[in-house]
């Protein structure tokens, strides 16, 4: 680390002078002259520095200005990071991180305390791709691009897999073989784009496009390549990539490099696979399998509905063998009998019934035959009427002299005059 005092051992001529006077013993400086003094030594000296150390005693304030310090094992000096500046840098300072920042220093008169006024700050050991990764990292994660909530969920049966990726990459040719060694049913559907280099990103986005134009073509796209450096990944974390994934009426697999790998568009993704050969496995169904899995179901169903039968079997024989199976029979009988008591009981009733009624009307027609006019004229009596209204007469005040007469006998009947 260079010297710190070698930048006082520069001075130039003025500065020289400055010294010259502070020699003197006679001369008396204000708080505030001696103080300017310094400053006009320290600022001109320290203008774009780059200074290390730990974060200690950080503070957001209200304002958006950040103060902290840095700090080593032999010294500590203060920090002001301005809000215009700390909107840029991507990423949220903390205590006990390790940083970078280049500035300038310098002396704060009212408290005599000099600090760095920061205009750029890095994590210590974090190059300028991985600054750009962790800040387009946190800005699209602000916007709410990769919110669990908003993810889509695979289909339940995928006939048709788009692939946005390198045809001549061994990306390509682990996701064919995968799949047409479980899936021979599933058909892949290739958009070639260059994954590594200048402006292949706009290639892949052209390509995740291109499927949500033909949607017969996917019900699911697989984007990404085989592993790399950071620099080689890169594509794969450009911002406009993440959005093109994010906006995908079609569920998006990130299958970028390999298992340690992480990629914006992994972040951006519907779901993210390890490697290009898992995303493969994700969106097919081992067919073998499936089979031994059917041939298992089968066995198992069998063996289930055999079982269940011999159980009812034996159940019902154990029924049959029961008095509880036997006592409807007996209940039966029972019931006969009292059918029985019940038809002699229902005969007895009418044959009492007709007896009284065969009772009845004999009395009846007794009654009816000595009510008979033929039953009183049986037995001596006549019956007299009006010869001409044939009426019966039944006082001998109602008969006139002359009045023409009839009298009725058991055996005949004779014509007579009143006298």
């Amino acid at each position: 680390m260079t010297d710190l005092f070698s930048y006082l051992s520069e001075e130039n001529s003025e500065k020289e002078k400055d010294a010259e006077i502070l020699k003197k013993e006679d001369t008396l400086f204000s708080v505030h002259e001696i103080t300017m003094l310094i400053k006009g030594v320290i600022e001109p000296k320290f203008t774009d520095i780059w200074v290390e150390g730990e974060i200690s005693n950080y503070k957001k304030h209200s304002s958006g200005h950040h103060y902290f310090s840095l700090k080593d094992d032999r010294a500590v000096i203060g920090c002001v990071m301005w809000k215009s500046t700390g909107d840029r840098i991507g990423f949220e300072p903390d205590n006990g991180q390790m940083v970078k920042v280049r500035g300038s220093v310098s002396l704060y008169e009212s408290s005599g305390r000099y600090q760095i006024d920061v205009k750029k700050i890095v994590i210590s050991g974090i190059g300028e791709l991985q600054m750009k990764f962790e800040a387009l990292k946190l800005k699209l994660f602000q916007e709410g691009l990769f919110d669990v909530s908003r993810k889509k969920k695979l289909p339940g049966f995928i006939k048709n897999v788009g692939v946005v990726t390198a045809e001549t990459g061994a990306a390509f040719q682990d996701i064919k073989k995968v799949i047409h060694s479980r899936s021979v049913y599933i058909n892949i559907y290739l958009y070639n784009a260059r994954v590594q280099g200048k402006g292949t990103e706009a290639e892949i986005v052209e390509g995740i496009e291109y499927f949500n134009k033909h949607k017969e073509m996917a019900d699911v796209i697989i984007i990404g390549r085989g592993g790399g450096s950071l620099e080689d990944l890169w594509s794969f974390n450009e911002e406009c990539v993440a959005r093109a994934v994010y906006n995908s009426e079609i569920p998006v697999i990130s299958a970028v490099g390999h298992e340690i790998d992480f990629s914006i568009s992994d972040f951006a993704a519907d779901i993210r696979a390890a490697t290009p050969s898992h995303a493969a496995e994700m969106v097919s169904i081992n067919v073998k399998d499936e089979i031994s899995k059917l041939s298992q179901y089968e066995t198992r169903i069998k063996n289930q509905v055999g079982y269940y039968f011999q159980y009812q079997h034996e159940k019902l024989k154990g029924i049959e063998n029961s008095h509880a199976f036997k006592m409807p029979a007996d209940i039966i009988r029972n019931h006969s009998l009292i059918l029985d008591n019940l038809e002699d009981s229902f005969r007895g009733f009418f044959s009492d019934l007709i007896k009284n009624e065969n009772i009845k009307v004999n009395n009846i027609e007794s009654v009816i035959r000595s009510l008979n006019p033929d039953s009183v004229i049986n037995r001596g009596y006549a019956i007299i009427k009006d010869g001409s209204s044939l009426r019966i007469i039944t006082s001998a005040l109602k008969i006139n002299k002359g009045q023409k007469l009839e009298i009725r006998f058991k055996d005949g009947s004779v014509s007579s005059t009143a006298e």
